[in-house]
């Protein structure tokens, strides 16, 4: 299943921030930019996490990032995004078919990101 996280704004860092956040956190995750600038996303990147690999694309205009992988994993990712994120821009953090959706704030654990989004329904 595909996962969302949308922000107000151009509120994610740019592809060249992204990525070294990303290896900062993750040593072994790669990026790849995308330079085609008739597509829509500007960097694919790859995680290996706890559960499975979080694979994922950034958006171009850093609104947007659109990625798979276990759940359990996609919170801790999620959680590490919002603090990419400034503080006073939302984050929705959805599924593909928005069945399950959360309003990401700074303080929420990656636990609590979890639970709120089986409480959506996702």
């Amino acid at each position: 299943m595909k996962f969302y996280i949308i922000t107000e704004k151009e509120g994610l860092p740019g592809a060249s921030e992204f990525t070294s956040c990303l290896t900062a956190r993750w040593p072994s995750a790669t990026a790849k930019k995308i330079s085609n600038p008739e597509r829509s996303y500007a960097l694919e990147f790859q995680v290996p996490m706890a559960h499975s690999h979080v694979e994922g694309l950034l958006d171009r205009t850093g609104s947007s990032i659109n990625f798979e992988g276990d759940l359990q994993d996609m919170s801790e990712f999620v959680h590490w995004c919002r603090a990419l994120v400034p503080a006073q821009l939302r984050l929705l953090f959805c599924d593909e078919g928005l069945n399950g959706e959360v309003k990401v704030t700074p303080t929420m654990t990656a636990a609590r990101i979890l639970e709120a989004f089986h409480e959506s329904g996702g």
